[in-house]
This record gives structure tokens, C-alpha cells and sequence, in this order.
């Protein structure tokens, strides 16, 4: 969550109005629980909190909401899902929003209530008058995927919390097998803080053996142990797949996508471009495109691009039938490990 954002929250400065957008939507769905778990201070929620999807309902509905006090007394949280009027994006069964009473209500706010608007967007509509004017007097939240950094801090951050002993090389070990999804790492902590209780240690051992590895990360494991020229390494995790009923053509697919990855990042950082840029610019998520610049190394550009057509004409093959699946992936990971390094 937001750092200034939870300070603000533990000083009990709670604003009127909340703007919540971003692609990382655990953050969004963590920062309006913390809003809510102040604002209403142990009340029932069943009374003081109401969700509205602005996919189905009107943007003046939500303002109608938010422009009633409480039965009982105390505040309301009235949060108003799917925000899209206030991006580029279109939707398909467009609402008639009335953005003007919005701002409206923005201008002179309820402040015995709170009206929290999200949607995960990579960003606003700054063209748009409503969105000029709501970031003159709303809380603005940005919530993206986090760069490497502010994962590995996150990740720490939220083990420690937790009360449970970590060796130092657990953060680390525990985003190499999960990746950056927040959500799914969350789950894991959960269940790794579960597991060792008060006593025992969180150790990059008993990550390995609780954490399930994803495909992506195999496969990314998979070209590593190639490029190092440990093709019979390489081989023994692709079996291991095969072992577990991964089909052959879900792992190509996913090898395809990496080396697609791995020149995109590789001829954009030769431009110049940061991690930062490079993730923005492909639309990824920053801990993928660090681990593809250290990977991509071991790669020509040319190189690299031989082996995306040949790995897609090996997909071609399996799928016309002119070539058994498993042979044909024995013979692309051959040709990688062939690859000399620049």
C-alpha cells in the first residue's frame, strides 16, 4: 500500500474523497480495507459501508449515496467500483454517467462521510474536465505493479510483520519461485507464517518445499540451465513438466513468449531504455523485465531472434502434426544451448 498513504491513515487523516487507479489491484482492494477499517473504527459495516459496481449503476447513484449521513450515526464508506468513465477504456455496455454531479459533490463533500472511486487502469483520462478537476480535490492513489525494489521491500516488509522469524535469503527466494503477483505472494506468506508458527525460522528451504513453482518460472529456469550449456538440466525440468501433466505445447508457448521477452528487452535496453521505461513501454511487470535483462545476456540479438522463429516454426510443426511434441522440444533446447554467448 501506498507509504503516504498509510501514514496519513495511522495520524487518522482520513480524506472525504479517494481516487483509487492502477493495474496492481491488491493494493487498490489493501488501501480501501485500511480506509474503511479507520474510518469506521470497529462499526458494523453491514450499515456503514456500500459497494456499487459503476459498470451497472450510474455514477449520480453513487453520489446519492454518498450524499446520505448514516442511520445509526458515525460515517460511511461508500466505495464505487469500475470507475471507466474516467479513463480511455470502453466498455461495452456504457453507463449514462453524469460526471458533472460528481464534481459537484467533490467541490462540497459529505465529510461525515467517505467516497472512495476505484479502477484498475493503468491510468487516468487527463483530457477529460472531470479528471482535471477531481485531482484539484480528491486523494489521489496510483497503485502499479511494483519495480524490483519496491517488491523485495514489500515482500520484507509484510513477512516481518507477521511476528515470524525469516533468514535473510527468504524475500529473495520466495520471489524467485512466486514472481510479483501481490496477491499470490500474500497467500503464500499466509501460509508459510502458518506453517513454521512462533518458533521455527522461515528458511529458503521450506520455501521451496511449500511454495509451487510457477510454469513461467520453470520455463524461465529452463532457458537458464540451456544457456549455460546444462542441457541435460534443461531437459530434467521439461520432463519434470511433461511428469506433471504440463502439456508440451502450454511450455513452448511459454518459451515463445520469454525469447519474444528477452529480444524486446534486449533491443530496448540498447537504446538506452531503463527497466522502468522497458516495463512500461511492453506493458509488463518490472520483475519479469529485470530477470529477462540479466537473462538476455546470454544471447546475440540475431541470435536471439533465430531462436523466436525457430521456436515458433516448432510450434507449427507439433500443431500440423509433423513432428512428435516431444522430439521437437528436445531438438529446440538443443538449439539454444548451442547459442554463444556476446
Amino acid at each position: 500500500m501506498d507509504l503516504k498513504l498509510m501514514q496519513e491513515l495511522k495520524a487518522g487523516q482520513i480524506a472525504p474523497v479517494y481516487l483509487f487507479y492502477g493495474t496492481e489491484t491488491f493494493l487498490i482492494e489493501e488501501g480501501c480495507t485500511a480506509i474503511e477499517k479507520v474510518a469506521l473504527q470497529g462499526e458494523s459495516s453491514e450499515w456503514n459501508r456500500t459497494v456499487l459496481d459503476l459498470e451497472e449503476v450510474p455514477i449520480q447513484d453513487l453520489v446519492r449515496e454518498a450524499e446520505t449521513a448514516s442511520f445509526f450515526g458515525g460515517r460511511r464508506v461508500v466505495i464505487g467500483k469500475n470507475a471507466w468513465f474516467l479513463t480511455t477504456t470502453r466498455v461495452k455496455d456504457k453507463m449514462d454517467h453524469r460526471p458533472e454531479e460528481l464534481l459537484h459533490y467533490v467541490s462540497d463533500p459529505l465529510t461525515e462521510n467517505v467516497l472512495i472511486l476505484t479502477v484498475p487502469a493503468e491510468k487516468l483520462d487527463a483530457r477529460k474536465k472531470v479528471v482535471k478537476e477531481m485531482r484539484k480535490r480528491v486523494r489521489e492513489v496510483n497503485c502499479q505493479p511494483l519495480a524490483p525494489k519496491p517488491l523485495y521491500q514489500w515482500v520484507n516488509d509484510r513477512l516481518h510483520q507477521t511476528g515470524v522469524k525469516v533468514h535473510p535469503q527468504t524475500v529473495e527466494r520466495l520471489i524467485q519461485q512466486v514472481g510479483g503477483d501481490l496477491r499470490l505472494l500474500a497467500m503464500e506468506i499466509t501460509k508459510l507464517t502458518t506453517y513454521v508458527g512462533a518458533e521455527r525460522t522461515i528458511t529458503p528451504d521450506i520455501v521451496e518445499e511449500l511454495v509451487p513453482r510457477t510454469l513461467e518460472q520453470d520455463v524461465f529456469k529452463l532457458i537458464d540451465r540451456v544457456s549455460r550449456r546444462r542441457v541435460g538440466e534443461a531437459l530434467a525440468i521439461f520432463y519434470d513438466l511433461v511428469h506433471h501433466r504440463e502439456e508440451p505445447i502450454r511450455i513452448l508457448s511459454l518459451i515463445i513468449r520469454q525469447f519474444r521477452l528477452l529480444l524486446q528487452v534486449k533491443v530496448l535496453a540498447a537504446e538506452g531504455k531503463s527497466e522502468g521505461e522497458i516495463a512500461s513501454l511492453l506493458k509488463v511487470h518490472p520483475y519479469p523485465v529485470k530477470l529477462a535483462l540479466q537473462q538476455s545476456h546470454s544471447f546475440p540479438e540475431n541470435r536471439l531472434r533465430h531462436l523466436l522463429f525457430y521456436a515458433i516454426d516448432t510450434d507449427e510443426a507439433i500443431k500440423s502434426g509433423r513432428m512428435d511434441k516431444h522430439l521437437a522440444m528436445e531438438r529446440l533446447l538443443l538449439s539454444v544451448a548451442e547459442t554463444r554467448t556476446s
